[in-house]
Parts: C-alpha cells; structure tokens; sequence
C-alpha cells in the first residue's frame, strides 16, 4: 500500500466549518493525522474533523511515495519526500525501517514545526514498512507505512 502525503498544515479554524481541515482529513487524509494535545492517531474523518471544529491542534506526518526518482550519488533509483506540520519548532523527526531499526533519514522541522517535502533519498527497493516518528510541543508521534510498490 503507498502511502501519500498529506500537502495540508496544521488545522486551523475556517469561518463557515472549518473547510481547511474538513479537506485535510477526508480520502484518507485522518491516517496521517494526529491530536497535538495527545499524539493520539484519529481513528476515522468524523474524528478529525471534530478535532479541528473545535480549534484543537493536530499534527500529521507523511511520505509522498508517488514516484522513484534518481539517487544523488549512485545510478540507482530512490524514494520518499517527507512532508509534516503541527510538529515542534525544531522538532527532531526520523524515518526507520522497522525490521531492522536502521535509521533510514532524519533531520528537524523547520522553526513552524513543518517539513516541507524533504527528499529522504531512500533506496530502492524500499523496506517493506518504514516508522516515521517525532514530536509535536506536547505529545510524541509516529507513523508505520507500507510502502510497496515504489521501485
């Protein structure tokens, strides 16, 4: 299953509905997204967008996996752009393939607590699931991906 990015920042209350972030959480949006108070994943679109009607934070983490591109430094082909918002300032993020631990990327979000697209340079093949973890100013997050079928 290829995961993709959620290209929305943080949620943030709209006149008439909150329509940003009711958009943000729909066709699979929630599975990125994650309470800022709690760390606490939502479970379906109902519980995300109530989250974001009632001007509480959030959080979300994703991998944008839609297509390989070359390697920087090999004639191999790589993968992954990391996007996420509502993290901490500064916040420490790391991506790890959960089979064998190994620290695949890692960086920091920038002073708004995003990450806007940051090429990973994974190799091809990819792990057959990858932890995308970090934090955001109250809670700590993480997110597994499956994604197969990149290279």
């Amino acid at each position: 299953m290829a995961v993709g990015a959620v290209a929305a920042g943080p949620a943030a209350a709209a006149k008439g509905g909150n329509n940003d972030n009711a958009h943000a959480c729909q066709q699979g949006g929630f599975a990125n997204r994650f309470d800022g108070e709690t760390g606490r994943p939502f479970t379906n679109v109902g519980d995300c967008a109530n989250n974001g009607a009632q001007d509480q934070p959030s959080a979300f983490l994703g991998l944008d996996v839609s297509a390989p591109y070359p390697c920087t430094d090999t004639n191999d082909f790589c993968w992954g752009r990391l996007f996420a918002g509502g993290l901490a300032g500064g916040a420490m993020w790391q991506v790890v393939n959960s089979a064998t631990h190994a620290v695949l990327a890692s960086g920091n979000a920038d002073s708004t607590g995003s990450v806007n697209g940051v090429i990973l340079n994974l190799p091809c093949p990819a792990p057959a699931v990858v932890q995308i973890s970090s934090t955001t100013s109250n809670a700590s997050i993480s997110q597994l991906l499956e994604p197969q079928g990149v290279c």
